[in-house]
């Protein structure tokens, strides 16, 4: 796969930003679009990953007291995730999200892998994925140290952050943020 091609896994939509062979295999860089719909189950690998929001509502798998709950991020909010940390996301609103993800090589050679090319100019927007294609990515994960979590999460059981409200409030052109979460 060409590192300027953008491509898919299950649904998220990828382009690398920064190659491992551009950082000497240090770490990558990828730009994430997440349609309307797209989940991430929870899982675990062992590398570290981190999450920067760009634009939309996504919401992160969050581990609390209480369990698993999903709660939402906000544009200009970083998620760090630890090595073997449950995470996942999703979109559960009506417009795109779009983030920047940071790890190491290991993980980008993972979604080196697992990921399926998009093709210039065709109007792809995320589909339910075929069984083989769930199949084909999960046999990778394993085989890469990926596990999945059996637990279902709940709703998040905190309000928002204020400064998240905050910052949700003082740029509404941000995204369409304010419209799928304040009003």
């Amino acid at each position: 796969m060409n590192p300027s091609e953008k491509f898919d896994i299950l649904g998220v939509e990828l382009e690398w930003k920064l190659t491992a062979a551009e950082t000497d295999h240090q770490y990558c860089v990828l730009e994430a679009v997440l349609p309307p719909g797209v989940v991430v189950p929870p899982h675990r690998h062992p590398e570290q990953e981190a999450f920067f929001i760009l634009e939309g509502a996504p919401e992160f798998v969050t581990s609390t007291p209480r369990g698993l709950e999903w709660c939402f991020a906000v544009p200009g909010e970083t998620i760090n995730v630890n090595p073997m940390s449950i995470h996942g996301f999703r979109n559960p609103t009506h417009s795109d999200v779009r983030m920047l993800i940071t790890c190491p090589a290991a993980l980008g050679n993972f979604f080196h892998e697992a990921g399926l090319p998009i093709l210039h100019g065709s109007p792809y927007r995320f589909t339910v994925p075929a069984a083989e294609q769930i199949a084909r990515v999960m046999v990778i994960a394993e085989r890469m140290g990926h596990s999945f979590s059996s637990e279902k999460p709940g709703q998040c059981g905190s309000a928002p952050h204020p400064h998240a409200l905050g910052r949700l409030l003082s740029h509404p052109t941000r995204s369409s943020v304010n419209r799928a979460y304040l009003f």
